[in-house]
């Protein structure tokens, strides 16, 4: 086994760390691992978890003794906990994309029991199964946790094309960029200044997209037309049989577990409508499906080969709005009745309806009937505030 970081010089040609000095901006690592304990760091592919990883490697290689693996190529919990057993005597244990080794977490668990490793940091792209391995091992983190790295959210966009020096245009043509190319960091690379199309992030997102699926045993086809049809639907409520009339697939079930693999991905999320007394979820109305980056919007369309919709702007302002949210609020969701929609409500606290436009007209009799207190519309000047 090649310990590459024992090699003088080794953070010039490695290909995360070179990665990160050919961006034109410099996204810092949300924090260096200085505690005892075990973090999980979740996060989509092409997000940076590999070069955080390698930037810890980087900070501990010269003064403590260290060991990193790439898990994509394991087969098994039985070969990762041998693998471990042999490097107990390093104290940093650093370990790429965990989440496709099966049971990863009886391996992890029975190393964290050991109390070898002072730093045990592991990375995943699988929500579900970090999230299931990480719920196993109640009182083991220690000083660590459980984190994620996400796509840029638009004020993160704006702090790294000014750090660039790239020119702004005023708000809302930055806002358009960002509808664009979202806030992945080689999106935004890729797109420069004047916000190009970043066709090769596309491609490689869904090279990498593609690839997870059919790892789990789902197939390429399938999976396109579910982003197809989640990119013409945005906005709209579906339900899973009205996703599955509309591609070959024909189960609502199968379109439910391509969903779920989505969401696991980090590509997706599901909002429910809710009910405005109780202010719980009702399950079996139609709900919306928002991808949580602009990119993975225009990836589903791209693969449709239709034009961009003359309201894709509005589309995107919504989810963008939704994403914004999720990250900030636990639980929320629509109101719909015969006095139409409300965007986004935690009945009883407040709500929210976005209209990409300079004045917020159109308001639906369901907005604005809401006795609520805190209630706003985002228009294009009030937009995330």
């Amino acid at each position: 086994m090649s310990n590459f970081w024992e090699i003088p010089g080794w953070e010039h040609e490695d290909r995360h760390l070179k990665s990160i000095r050919s961006m034109p901006f410099e996204r810092k690592i949300p924090f260096m691992p200085t505690e005892k304990g075990l973090y999980i760091i979740r996060g989509p592919r092409q997000i940076g978890k590999s070069s955080w990883l390698k930037s810890v490697l980087s900070h501990y290689a010269k003064k403590e003794k260290c060991f990193y693996l790439s898990c994509e190529n394991l087969t098994g919990h039985r070969e990762l906990a041998e693998i471990l057993a042999s490097v107990r005597d390093r104290r940093i244990v650093l370990l790429d994309e965990v989440s496709f080794v099966k049971d990863w977490d009886r391996a992890i668990k029975h190393e964290v029991d050991s109390g070898h490793h002072h730093i045990l940091m592991v990375t995943g792209s699988h929500a579900h199964d970090l999230k299931r391995g990480s719920d196993r091992m109640p009182g083991r983190f220690d000083a660590g946790g459980e984190f994620s790295l996400l796509p840029m959210l638009f004020d993160e966009f704006c702090e790294m094309r000014k750090q660039a020096g790239w020119k702004s245009n005023g708000r809302i043509e930055d806002l358009k960029l960002y509808f664009k190319t979202g806030g992945f960091p080689a999106a935004v690379a890729e797109a420069g200044e004047k916000g190009a199309t970043p066709r090769k992030a596309m491609q490689t997102y869904l090279k990498w997209l593609v690839g997870d699926v059919v790892k789990l045993g789902k197939q390429e086809a399938f999976l396109k037309e579910i982003l197809i049809q989640l990119a013409i639907c945005l906005q709209t409520p579906i339900s899973f049989q009205t996703l599955s009339k509309k591609t070959t697939i024909g189960s609502h079930n199968t379109v439910h577990e391509y969903i779920s693999i989505l969401e696991s991905c980090f590509a997706l999320k599901q909002l429910h409508a809710v009910d405005l007394d109780t202010g719980a979820y009702r399950f079996k109305k139609d709900r919306k499906f928002y991808f949580t980056d602009p990119l993975l919007y225009w990836i589903g369309l791209e693969i449709s080969g239709k034009k961009a919709p003359a309201n894709a702007d509005e589309k995107l302002a919504e989810q963008v709005a939704h994403e914004y949210l999720s990250r900030n609020h636990s639980r929320f969701g629509y109101f719909s009745n015969k006095n139409g929609e409300v965007d986004f409500i935690l009945p009883g606290e407040w709500a929210l309806e976005v209209k990409w436009a300079t004045a917020a007209t159109n308001l639906s009799k369901a907005y604005l009937n809401l006795s609520l207190a805190n209630k706003k519309v985002w228009t294009m000047s009030s937009f995330l505030e």
